[in-house]
């Protein structure tokens, strides 16, 4: 492990030299739980060190030096590690692992190894001048003074833990990327935190926007009311001051008054006398107002006078204009009725004289009938004269017959009036009419006197 960590130590010291940018990553410090997180790939993994103690060669195979060596160099002294970093970096000036491309595979040979004692030789001086105070590591002092077959034998391991390296370079890489992509996580997550931030802050703000202009409307509407309050203030103190100096007013006309008025009857001559014979100007004010007071009561009374008998005389126009037209529909109706009861009246004549006609013509159909049987007793004895009784008999046929179509006729119209009688009345029409009918009984039959040469013969 002390070996990993110097050999780790002496890449980044190289890396750092040859790349600044990458021992700088970032200007921002992660925080302590960022730390915490962070792994120790090679405390968390033990099978590195497995790995390492697997491919290194096993001690037995070695002779005593070399595994002297190997196990002082593989277990310094952490007061000789100073010392022997130096030595390393002066000896075998190698490529930093960060040049590497991290596909290939190349095989580190320190170039110490192959050198002679000569070169040795002449880099002791400058190395016991570069030890402070000729202090050296034991296991430098070995590893340098070992054979060359040692050496040869120690290029496998070598070998191994050039391979090695480049794979810790690789996965301290891989480590670099992910802290780097961690931190740059971390950024991202504290903006975000600091942008949820801003927002909650704009809500709250947003959130207290409308009790603020609520406050500003109520203020307001105080401010409205209170304004309004004192100018109804100052208006009510208006109107008092108006109503005292009115009530002063009044008082003063009131101690001006001494003339004595218990008499409300008097007469307009006495207040104009009272004016003429008055001696101050106070007195004709006083009489004068009086005066005009009782002038303008008479022109009320009289103006109420006269509105009640406008008003009483269009009470009576209305009534009589209402009035006129309920009688002019009576007379409408009574003319109507009248003009119904007429015809009624004719219908019913007419119906009299058609059945007096019609028995006045049944007596004389009975008379010819005898006649005629009269006449058949003395047919033999005259039947000269047959034809012309025979030509009376129709015609005295033919008049019934006209009779009663006419009667019939009448009889039609008596029902035809009768119900129109009754739809008035129905309506609500009274008939409160009485008639006087003094009409001659009509002529039905205009060849009267060949009746009566008839009945004669």
């Amino acid at each position: 492990m002390k070996l990993k960590k110097c050999w780790s130590r002496s890449i980044t010291g190289q890396t750092s030299l040859n790349v600044p940018e990458e021992a700088a990553v970032s200007s921002w410090t992660p925080s302590k739980e960022l730390r915490d997180s962070l792994v120790d790939m090679y405390r968390s993994n033990p099978g590195v060190n497995e790995e390492l103690r697997r491919r290194l060669p096993s001690p037995s195979r070695q002779n005593p030096v070399s595994s002297d060596r190997s196990e002082n160099f593989l277990n310094p002294e952490p007061q000789d590690w100073p010392e022997a970093l130096p030595v390393s970096s002066s000896s075998s000036p190698a490529p930093p692992p960060s040049s590497r491309p991290p596909g290939e595979m190349q095989v580190d040979t320190p170039p110490s190894r192959g050198s002679s004692p000569e070169a040795r030789s002449s880099r002791d001086p400058a190395h016991d001048s570069a030890t402070p105070a000729g202090h050296v590591s034991p296991a430098l002092r070995a590893h340098l003074d070992s054979p060359p077959q040692s050496r040869a034998a120690a290029h496998p391991q070598d070998k191994n833990l050039s391979l090695l390296l480049k794979e810790l370079d690789a996965l301290r890489e891989l480590n670099n990327k992910l802290q780097e992509q961690l931190v740059q996580k971390e950024k991202e997550l504290h903006m975000k935190e600091v942008d949820e931030e801003l927002k909650e802050e704009q809500r709250e703000a947003r959130g207290w926007e409308r009790p603020a202009s609520l406050l500003e409307e109520v203020l307001a509407a105080q401010k409205d009311r209170d304004q309004a309050l004192m100018s109804r203030l100052l208006l009510a103190n208006e109107e008092r001051d108006e109503a005292l100096l009115r009530v002063r007013r009044l008082q003063q006309a009131a101690e001006l008054e001494n003339v004595p008025l218990q008499d409300t009857n008097t007469d307009l001559d006495e207040l104009l006398r009272s004016v003429c014979e008055a001696d101050s100007v106070q007195e004709v004010q006083q009489f004068g107002s009086v005066l005009v007071q009782r002038l303008l009561s008479a022109r009320q009374r009289r103006s109420d006078i006269t509105a009640q008998e406008m008003k009483a005389v269009m009470e009576e126009r209305d009534k009589s204009v209402v009035k006129c037209k309920r009688l002019e529909e009576e007379l409408l109706q009574h003319r109507e009725q009248q003009a119904s009861q007429e015809e009624i009246l004719r219908l019913q004549l007419e119906r009299d004289a058609a059945v007096e006609e019609k028995h006045r013509l049944e007596a004389e159909i009975q008379e010819l009938r005898a006649s005629h049987r009269f006449q058949d007793h003395g047919r033999h004895s005259s039947p000269t004269e047959a034809p012309p009784l025979l030509i009376q008999l129709q015609q005295l046929s033919k008049e019934k017959q006209n009779v009663e179509a006419e009667l019939q006729r009448c009889q039609k119209a008596e029902l035809e009036a009768c119900e129109r009688v009754r739809r008035w009345v129905s309506v609500g029409c009274p008939l409160s009419l009485t008639f006087r009918v003094n009409t001659p009984k009509p002529v039905m039959f205009s060849d009267r006197t060949s009746r009566r040469s008839l009945r004669d013969h």
